[in-house]
């Protein structure tokens, strides 16, 4: 989780603490408990909100609902905060986005203003985005399948037969 969360946790239990400190007066008590208990929840819905913008390692599926101890033994590839923007991005936009539609929906969804030569680098770098064969400047998140002909034909140019 994020500092921010974490600073969060702590006033919590520092509610909480306060709570304890008031037992002799229930209502005062039991006013701070219900608000330690909110900030509990915002800390919960913050999680799954950060869980669900993580880009997620293809060959791994969903790993957000692992331990924190487990995550760290892993050697997955760790990916950046823009990284995993722009494949929420592209996912927000059914899996499949153009440079616009990413650039605008960095800044609708994150408030990220970037140039656009400076993102078309960063897709072209990332592992887990992809161009889409025969359009221009789109991207998806969606691994191509792989095509097991020579030169993407059937048929090739040349006789099957060598001869020599």
């Amino acid at each position: 989780m994020s500092e921010h969360t974490e600073s969060v946790k702590r006033v919590a239990a520092y509610l909480r603490d306060v709570a304890e400190k008031n037992a002799g007066r229930p209502e005062v008590a039991d006013r701070v408990n219900a608000h330690a208990e909110r900030l509990d929840q915002a800390v919960s819905y913050i999680g799954d909100l950060e869980a669900k913008t993580k880009a997620l390692p293809p060959e791994l599926g969903n790993i957000h609902d692992l331990p924190e101890e487990l995550l760290s033994e892993l050697s997955v590839a760790k990916t950046d905060e823009l990284e995993d923007q722009i494949v929420t991005v592209i996912n927000a936009y059914g899996g499949e986005a153009s440079l616009d539609q990413i650039l605008v929906g960095l800044f609708r969804k994150f408030s990220v203003v970037q140039k656009r030569r400076f993102i078309q680098n960063k897709l072209y770098r990332m592992q887990m985005v992809w161009s889409v064969e025969g359009k221009k400047g789109v991207y998806t998140t969606a691994e191509p399948e792989e095509d097991q002909t020579l030169y993407g034909d059937s048929n090739p140019p040349w006789d099957s037969e060598i001869p020599f």
